[in-house]
């Protein structure tokens, strides 16, 4: 089983924490995509140029980390689960990875491009919206966790792979320490060892992705939150 990835990739890290989490064993392949022969080695594996990419054994090609977390989990069936068997729990699991992607992660996209413009142009009405959706979600993830160690159920799952590394990215543009049970949320998962090994590997590929900005932004750890870039 190959995986074609990078570290810095928030979705490739959904994937390598799905796979630590399950002890599947997997032969890494980085990807450069800023490289022109590796990009055009890459597009003969995935036309659509996005990590990551699993090659299963069975020489099947998946796109897309949801779909490949949710094959390997019915592929690998030992624990953690990280689609529970109970179809309600399982409907949860996508509903919140959805709320995650979504809002969450779209609106940090949306904040951090802006942090890119001259700070003339910064705060449109497209970025106000998407700031706006992203408050609401992440609301709506501290009241979900009330009295909760994870996002579903009792055990780790899907929605928590991708929970990681969008709130540990998110912490550049947006602070969210005014929600103490999804700041304590965060801490958990970093604490995790699947995550801490997957952010570990992400961090320098990120500081050196961070360095070429037109406008720099700092990686920040769980107890110093930046404030937003957006008031």
């Amino acid at each position: 089983m190959k995986l074609y990835y990078a570290p810095a990739s928030s979705y490739s890290q959904r994937v390598l924490i799905a796979l630590y989490e399950k002890n599947i064993d997997f032969i890494p392949i980085q990807v450069n995509l800023f490289e022109a022969r590796s990009r055009e080695d890459y597009i003969q594996i995935n036309p659509f140029a996005k990590i990551p990419t699993l090659i299963a054994d069975s020489g099947q090609v998946l796109f897309e980390a949801c779909i490949i977390i949710e094959y390997l989990d019915e592929d690998f069936k030992n624990e953690p689960r990280l689609i529970p068997d109970d179809s309600n729990l399982a409907l949860e699991v996508r509903f919140w990875e959805r709320i995650l992607d979504v809002y969450i992660n779209s609106g940090r996209e949306a904040l951090f491009a802006d942090t890119q413009r001259p700070a003339e142009e910064r705060g449109n009405k497209e970025v106000l919206k998407a700031k706006r959706l992203l408050e609401t979600a992440c609301t709506l993830l501290d009241a979900r966790l009330q009295g909760r160690t994870w996002l579903v159920g009792e055990q780790f799952s899907l929605a928590d792979c991708a929970a990681a590394p969008i709130l540990a990215y998110l912490r550049m543009v947006y602070n969210y320490q005014h929600l103490p049970l999804l700041t304590d949320y965060v801490r958990r998962l970093e604490s995790r060892p699947s995550v801490a090994q997957v952010q570990h590997q992400g961090n320098e590929q990120m500081k050196q992705m961070l360095a070429t900005l037109k406008y720099p932004l700092d990686l920040v750890p769980i107890d110093t939150y930046r404030t937003s870039v957006i008031a």
